[in-house]
């Protein structure tokens, strides 16, 4: 909320509320947001995911390190001069994952294909914009790949990276979520939840 923090966009509504002979907006700190998680530390992380799930409210671009959220406006505005690109992305992955967790309706399937496949439309524009992340922060920044169902965790295990075709099985998962990483795609997946015991 600090004018520091402001879009190109955000200024010219503020300007004019002020040409309206309106009065600036005010703010006023009344306490943590409890639906809010702790923030990364303001380091520079080694690597970064987008990364969300239907029940988050923070940002998607996580440390890697630490797989807390990292603040969007502790980087250059990610496409038009602000951060909207991500954010919609992040409510369109979060819609398609509240579908399929709820399953039984004829949407699942499809939403499920979006969330789990490269060749989806949500995945490109996803991928594109950890893309443009990585660009600008100079940073290494994966995509979550989400991953339900499959016949057995030796088969699960035995995936390859959808993207080049690569090995990508990690040794040790990482945050206990990320199984595969592939360093060429820029890419995370997690085992089917249906086969973790």
């Amino acid at each position: 909320m600090h004018p520091s923090n402001h879009s190109d966009f955000v200024k010219v509504c503020l300007k004019r509320l002020s040409d309206a002979c309106l009065l600036a907006p005010k703010v006023r700190l009344l306490g943590r947001d409890i639906n809010s998680e702790q923030a990364a530390e303001d380091e520079t992380p080694s690597w970064q995911v987008l990364y969300t799930t239907y029940v988050h409210t923070c940002s998607p671009l996580r440390s890697g390190e630490t797989l807390l959220p990292i603040p969007l406006y502790r980087n250059p505005p990610t496409l038009n001069g602000d951060h909207k690109s991500v954010i919609k992305w992040q409510t369109e992955w979060q819609a398609c994952d509240e579908i399929q967790m709820a399953g039984g309706c004829k949407a699942e399937h499809a939403t499920l294909r979006e969330l789990s496949d490269v060749g989806s439309d949500l995945f490109r524009r996803g991928w594109d914009i950890r893309g443009r992340i990585e660009y600008i922060t100079q940073i290494p920044t994966y995509y979550y790949l989400y991953k339900v169902g499959g016949k057995s965790l030796e088969e699960e295990k035995a995936r390859k990276c959808p993207k080049c075709g690569g090995e990508w099985l990690l040794d040790e998962p990482l945050h206990d979520i990320f199984y595969f990483k592939c360093d060429s795609c820029r890419i995370v997946s997690n085992i089917s939840w249906d086969h973790l015991k």
